[in-house]
Order: structure tokens, then C-alpha cells, then sequence
């Protein structure tokens, strides 16, 4: 009984109402107006034209006074009907009205039509129409428009009151009547009752799904990790900060922060604590741009939009808290400067060459902070330019093969040669590989140079063969990634069977700092190229830190000995006893030795006394077109032999 009691109190009170659900409770009678109002003036206009047309055709059945009370009656519901009408309209179209004058609209509204339903029902000479009457408004103003159960009370309840009053005026009030009169209030108000618990509960469940949106949108905004702003919010916010005409875009900058060496905290501290220090990163950015506007860009990079202004101090106070915060860990942070030029200025863009400036110092003792300038402009473009055309230079022949010779150190013939890959671009000229190379490499899109340059090789060797030309074996460079992202063995393999070219005419070479110690995928890899007749050659060797484990862990055919023991030879006795140590150990477990770099007849003969079989570098040619090695070849410059 108690819950039932309970209940009852909870839908017949309105004090857990919350703005929303009277917000909702109002926009809906708004909308219930529009369909009320508009029957109700249809009607009264229906009523006006038939009550005159009743007039004119029997004139004798009414008088004048008659005529004028119910011509009142009918344009007044009609006017507030129009009134309901236009203010629910403006109102759901979001125009400024007052919300107080709007409920005394409705309930002026509400109570014309009562009355007008009183005042016809009580003049009616139909006795019948009118309790049709009566109900009718009773109806539309209890069932159509929503009311709390208490206003229904009372309202339900003083209208029936006054109709039983009024009508028993007219003639005496039967106990079934009665009992009919309160049968019909007590469904009446049992309708509107339900009619508010449904809005209600409509409200309730459309205000949840508010604020869980309102939840979602705010999460989809907040980086989780940091709970600072994450870059969907970050470029929208700045955006309008950078378009604000109040604010004087000259003094606006955008920074990337990069908290360098974070890698060895994890290391050394564990994933769980690099999270919970990253948190208090962000703490120190957040405190330092509270003034501007902070986020999370990725990892433990973080970006600003702030004034120029002491800038740079506040980026030196937060190096400063970190190190503060931990100092066993030496970690430095970097920060790339970006000045927006314009206000239209995309702030995605901004970042991008923020973050330029700031990889132009990684790895960079003793510099902290870069600003980007008009030559790191040049160097993005060029970037994204070799983003954005390597398919094209591939498809129009830009991308060119360019042959370097390698000779036999014994007697200097001709016994090779590199495939090395040069942009002949029409815009910015002849690019050398280092201009493009690194670019496609960290994009992850080297394997569609490394496979063109294949190509491109073994319809140059099918061409020799076929037009009787000497033929030499290339050898072609494939990067880590190549084997990342498809499968080269299976590739190469193809382009033999393609072209019919022999697979002795291909040398695969893979550079030292390529390899990982007991990287077994890749050794499978590796062999696939054994497997299908190729040689390996293992590229630049020295140049990394790890050359003796893999020597132990990889499979070679041949060592290509990096460069830079041959730079300084005649200076650096270092070199001497390094290449002789290197030269015998190749030989002890089976490999034969190719050295590159060889710029004169000293380190020539050198390397010959130590061994070397093979050799590479500008003293014997530097990388050419075909054409031009076919015809140094066929003029007699190079020999062709053993």
C-alpha cells in the first residue's frame, strides 16, 4: 500500500521535474498547439459560415441577439486560436518569446475553448449536442495538450462542476446523468494522467540520451590519457582563435613539443609509470599554456596555440619541471615554432610545419627550440611533393636507373654494376636518393621505388641480351620495409619469369643497418632469395653497431664494406688495420669482400694487397645512365671479363 502510495505521489507531483523535462513538457504542448489551434480555427470558420448560412436560408428560428452572442463566441476562440497558433510556431522555430507569456497564451487558449464549449452546450436547443459540444473542448484541452495530474484535477473538476451547474438550470439533473458526468471526468482525467506520465517518461528518457551524448561529444574532445584536449578539439578551438578579428594574428604561435628520450623512461621505469609520468607532462603543459590552448598530439608529443610573448620562457620552464620531476632519466624537450600567416590558415597545417621544425632538432645536443622558416618550406614542399608524385614519376619515367661500376680489383675489368635510383623531376630538377629515399622510407612507400628500380633492371638486361650487348650482373638494393609490407623474393621472382632474364644476372643487397639480430621472419625471407638463385650481398657494412652479430645470425655471399673507412685513408692509420682485420675475417667464414668508396690509386692498390676482390667508387666510374655505360662499355673504356 505504502508503494502504491509512493507511486501515486511521484506522478501526481511535479517537483522531480527538471528544467529539461518542462523544457520538453512545453516544446511538446507547442507542438500539440499548432494541430489544436489549426482544428479549432478550421471549425470556428466552418461554424461562422454555416451559422450565417442557417440565418439567411430560416431566419425565423434565431433573432438578432442570438445571432450576435454566438458570432462573439466563434471569433473570439477563433482570434485566440489564431494567438496559439502563431506563438507556437515562433517559438518552435527559435525565435526569441517570452515562455511565461507562452503558458498564458495556452492557458487563455484553454479556457476560451472551455468556455465556449460551456456557452454553446448551456444556449443549445439541442439537448443532445450539447454534451457533444461540452466534451469536445473538455477533450481537446485535457487530452491534446499536456497538463500535470493536479491542474487536471482541479481543472477536470471545476469544468464538470459548472456544466452540471449550468445545465441543471436549463432542466433538472437525473442521478444517471450524474453518474455518466462522472464516469466521463474520471476517464477524462485518467487520460490526461497518462498522457503526462508518457510525456514524462518520453522527457526523462530523451534527457538521458542528452547527456550521455553531451558525455560521448566532451569524451570525443578529451584526450583519455591526459584529460587534456585531444587534436579534433584542438584544431577546431584554434581555428577560431586564429579567424578571431579581435586578435592580432602576428603574435600567434603554434608549437610541437616532443619530450624527447621518453622511450628510455619506459625502459627503465615500465609502460605504467611512463603513462602516469606522460600525465603529469601534460600537467606541466597545461599549467604553462593556461593562457592559450594546450593538447595532446600523439605519444608524448604535445602542442600550444599561444602569443609569442615569452614563448620561449615558458617552453624553457616546462624543460625545466620535467627535469624537476625527473632527474635520473635525461630527457630534453624539443619544440618546433610555427607563425600562422593568415587567418584563414589551417591550423592541421600549422601543426604539420610546427612539427617540421621540431624534427629538424631531434637528435640535436644543445638545441631545444627551432621556429620554421622559409628553408624548411622549401624542404616540406619538396617532401610532400615526392608524397604526392612518386605513382606519377613512376607511370611517366621520371624515376631512372643510374648504373655505378664495380670492377675486379685484380685487373680492373668490368664485373658489375649498381642499380642506384635517381628523380629526373621536371620540377625540381635531378634528385639525388638521399633527397627522396629517406622520404619514402619513413612513408612507408620505398618498396614502389625499390620495385620500379627492378623493373626498370631487368628489362635493361633483357634489352642487352636480346640486342647481343655484353651483359653484367646488377645488383639491387631492397629495403627492411620492402619486406614489411610485401614479399620481394616472390616479386623478384616474377619479374624474372616476365622479362626471361637469368637470376645470376641479380644481386640482392641489404643494407647492415637493415637487420636485426635473430630476426627469423626475415631470414626466411632472405633465403627465399637463395632459394630462387640469387645472391646476397650484405650492404655498407660498419656503418651500424651491431656488424658482427650479423654476421653470425645472417647468411652472405658477399661484404660490401662501407665508405667510410676508405674517407681520410691516407690521413687515418686507424683505417688500415681495421680493414685488414675486417678483410680476413670476411674471407675465414667464407665471404668474399666488395669494398665501395675507392676514390684513389692508393686505397685501389690497398685493398687489392688485403684481398679485396671487388671494387666500387668514383677512381672507376661514378653512377651513369644506361646509355652511357653501354657506350663506354662498347668504346672500350670498361672491359667486360674475369
Amino acid at each position: 500500500m505504502k508503494d502504491a502510495i509512493e507511486k501515486v505521489k511521484k506522478i501526481i507531483t511535479q517537483n522531480k521535474r527538471t528544467p529539461f523535462v518542462r523544457e520538453y513538457l512545453f516544446t511538446a504542448n507547442a507542438r500539440a498547439s499548432i494541430y489544436v489551434s489549426v482544428l479549432v480555427a478550421v471549425l470556428e470558420i466552418w461554424m461562422l459560415v454555416m451559422m450565417f448560412t442557417g440565418v439567411i436560408q430560416d431566419a425565423g428560428n434565431t433573432n438578432v441577439r442570438w445571432l450576435v452572442a454566438h458570432t462573439i463566441a466563434y471569433v473570439s476562440l477563433l482570434a485566440s486560436a489564431i494567438i496559439m497558433l502563431v506563438y507556437s510556431i515562433l517559438y518552435l522555430k527559435g525565435r526569441k518569446v517570452s515562455l511565461l507569456g507562452g503558458r498564458i497564451i495556452k492557458s487563455l487558449f484553454s479556457i476560451a475553448m472551455v468556455a465556449f464549449g460551456l456557452f454553446v452546450s448551456y444556449t443549445s436547443a439541442d439537448r443532445g449536442g450539447q454534451v457533444f459540444a461540452f466534451i469536445t473542448v473538455v477533450i481537446f484541452v485535457s487530452c491534446i495538450l499536456v497538463w500535470n495530474p493536479v491542474i487536471s484535477f482541479v481543472g477536470l473538476s471545476a469544468i464538470f462542476l459548472v456544466y452540471i451547474y449550468l445545465q441543471s438550470k436549463i432542466i433538472p439533473i437525473s442521478f444517471s446523468i450524474k453518474v455518466n458526468a462522472f464516469t466521463t471526468w474520471l476517464a477524462l482525467f485518467a487520460a490526461t494522467v497518462n498522457s503526462y506520465h508518457q510525456k514524462r517518461v518520453e522527457a526523462h528518457k530523451d534527457e538521458r540520451l542528452n547527456e550521455l551524448n553531451a558525455c560521448l561529444e566532451k569524451k570525443s574532445l578529451i584526450d583519455d590519457l591526459t584529460s587534456l584536449p585531444n587534436m579534433k578539439c584542438f584544431y577546431a578551438k584554434a581555428a577560431e582563435r586564429i579567424a578571431d578579428p579581435e586578435k592580432d594574428v602576428d603574435s600567434l604561435r603554434l608549437v610541437f613539443m616532443d619530450v624527447e628520450n621518453f622511450k628510455n623512461y619506459n625502459e627503465k621505469y615500465g609502460f605504467a609509470a611512463g603513462t602516469e609520468f606522460l600525465k603529469t607532462v601534460a600537467q606541466i603543459v597545461s599549467r604553462a599554456f593556461k593562457d592559450g590552448l594546450a593538447a595532446r598530439f600523439s605519444d608524448d608529443h604535445f602542442v600550444a596555440l599561444a602569443d609569442a610573448d615569452g614563448l620561449e620562457a615558458k617552453i624553457e620552464k616546462i624543460q625545466g619541471e620535467i627535469t624537476a620531476a625527473e632527474d635520473s632519466v635525461q630527457l630534453r624537450l624539443k619544440a618546433g615554432i610555427y607563425a600562422p600567416k593568415k587567418r584563414s590558415e589551417s591550423p592541421n597545417l600549422a601543426c604539420d610545419r610546427a612539427r617540421y621544425a621540431c624534427e629538424s632538432i631531434k637528435k640535436h645536443f644543445g638545441r631545444d627550440i627551432a621556429e620554421y622558416d622559409s628553408a624548411m618550406e622549401k624542404e616540406l614542399k619538396q617532401k610532400q611533393y615526392i608524397i604526392n608524385n612518386l605513382d606519377k614519376a613512376i607511370k611517366n619515367g621520371y624515376i631512372k636507373v643510374y648504373y655505378q661500376p664495380v670492377v675486379w680489383a685484380e685487373n680492373g675489368n668490368l664485373c658489375g654494376a649498381e642499380a642506384l635510383a635517381r628523380w629526373e623531376d621536371p620540377e625540381f630538377g635531378l634528385m639525388p636518393p638521399g633527397a627522396f629515399v629517406p622520404v619514402l622510407e619513413e612513408y612507408h612507400l620505398i618498396h614502389k621505388l625499390d620495385f620500379c628500380i627492378m623493373e626498370a633492371v631487368c628489362k635493361d638486361l633483357k634489352e642487352a641480351i636480346d640486342n647481343k650487348r655484353p651483359v653484367i650482373p646488377i645488383s639491387v638494393n631492397f629495403s627492411r620495409l620492402d619486406f614489411e609490407l610485401v614479399n620481394p623474393a616472390e616479386e623478384l621472382a616474377n619479374c624474372f619469369n616476365k622479362y626471361g632474364v637469368s637470376r645470376r644476372f641479380i644481386h640482392v643487397e641489404i643494407t647492415e643497418s637493415a637487420l636485426l639480430a635473430s630476426d627469423e621472419k626475415l631470414k626466411k625471407a632472405l633465403e627465399a632469395f637463395r632459394e630462387n638463385g640469387n645472391s646476397l650481398w650484405l650492404d655498407d657494412f660498419g656503418s651500424g653497431y651491431s656488424g658482427l652479430n650479423v654476421l653470425k645470425d645472417y647468411s652472405f655471399d658477399l661484404m660490401k664494406i662501407d665508405m667510410a673507412f676508405l674517407s681520410g685513408f691516407s690521413e687515418d692509420s686507424k683505417s688500415l688495420p681495421i680493414l685488414t682485420s675486417i678483410m680476413s675475417l670476411a674471407h675465414r667464414i667464407g665471404m668474399d669482400t666488395l669494398s665501395e668508396g675507392v676514390e684513389t690509386e692508393e686505397a685501389r692498390d690497398f685493398l687489392k694487397s688485403l684481398g679485396c676482390k671487388r671494387l666500387q667508387g668514383y677512381l672507376f666510374g661514378k653512377p651513369m645512365p644506361k646509355r652511357e655505360l653501354s657506350k663506354k662499355i662498347a668504346d672500350g673504356a670498361y672491359v667486360v671479363g674475369a
